[in-house]
């Protein structure tokens, strides 16, 4: 009797994992893509932990060419390999949230991709059975905004005291080698009158809108992130431990974050504007800007030459 019933639990076990409903134990850990349009002909994805209790995706970012791509368990095919094909057929991989199902070939599991281009961005959402592709958009700015990095915000506004500010927000630097990242450096604190004191989050605009950058979890300190939620769906933000000085890196296209502290002392090479520089270089407004010769906005320039409001200033 007992066989019985462990033949049946074997049977049920292997039918959950075939239409992905297993639990946590049996969740996949490893995707990969391979086919025609995969430079190198395989890669493995990227997996991205989503919250506390367990849950994942797997992203890619990067460069395809024209041709078919399959979503794989191995990285080489075996028996045991599953495909997550798309519930239509010829589907592009630049989609809004398409359903797929596991099959045990890759007949008709291919995914479509048309033109080749270095800015794929695609996610596989395991848990909902949902791929979703874009071609990345490139960010022209980025700002830090919470109620660690100004004091006071909405001093004097009705019924906005300690609110967030938009115009209180730090903007991030672009680098010079890779329009993807953006860093800032300068300091962070827990001010009181604020609400969220301790608490940040990251916009692609000079505004709360559309793009935003959250963590996974709420109060996930900044000083061991990795990944970050682009326009999650829980207003979630990253919090500090301690008073000072933080460096943070962020890679838009990949996804990524990265903060460190620097201690309590100012560090060297962060300036602070003149006041009749201030007049001129003023980064609070969506109808002016500082940009460099690159074409880059910045927002602490260092002496140089600069383009602001569309005319050529010396620092």
């Amino acid at each position: 009797m007992h066989r019985i019933f462990f033949f049946i639990f074997l049977l049920l076990v292997q039918w959950s994992m075939f239409n992905g409903q297993c639990s946590m134990a049996f969740a996949q850990s490893r995707l990969y893509v391979r086919g025609s349009a995969v430079p190198g002909g395989v890669q493995e994805l990227t997996r991205f932990s989503t919250s506390t209790s367990g849950r994942y995706t797997f992203k890619f970012h990067g460069k395809l060419l024209p041709g078919d791509l399959y979503v794989t368990t191995t990285e080489t095919p075996r028996s045991a390999s599953r495909y997550y094909a798309p519930k239509l057929v010829d589907t592009n991989i630049v989609t809004n949230k398409a359903d797929y199902t596991q099959k045990t070939d890759s007949i008709g599991s291919e995914w479509a991709v048309l033109f080749e281009a270095d800015n794929y961005r695609f996610t596989v959402d395991t848990y909902n059975k949902q791929l979703t592709g874009e071609l990345f958009t490139r960010w022209y700015e980025a700002w830090i905004c919470g109620g660690c990095v100004e004091d006071e915000q909405g001093k004097g506004i009705s019924g906005q005291e300690g609110h967030w500010q938009i115009s209180s927000g730090k903007q991030m630097e672009q680098s010079l080698d890779d329009p993807n990242v953006f860093e800032w450096t300068g300091l962070l604190k827990s001010y009181s009158y604020n609400q969220e004191p301790k608490r940040f989050k990251i916009n692609g605009q000079y505004g709360w809108s559309p793009k935003v950058l959250h963590p996974f979890t709420q109060d996930a300190s900044i000083l061991t992130a990795s990944q970050v939620w682009y326009n999650g769906s829980e207003d979630y933000k990253w919090t500090i431990k301690n008073d000072g000085y933080y460096r943070i890196r962020i890679n838009v296209f990949e996804e990524t974050i990265q903060g460190e502290y620097l201690g309590t002392e100012k560090p060297d090479g962060i300036e602070t504007m003149d006041d009749e520089d201030s007049s001129l270089f003023t980064p609070h407004s969506s109808l002016s800007g500082i940009y460099n010769l690159a074409g880059q906005r910045v927002s602490k320039p260092q002496r140089g030459l600069y383009i602001v409001n569309g005319k050529k200033v010396l620092r």
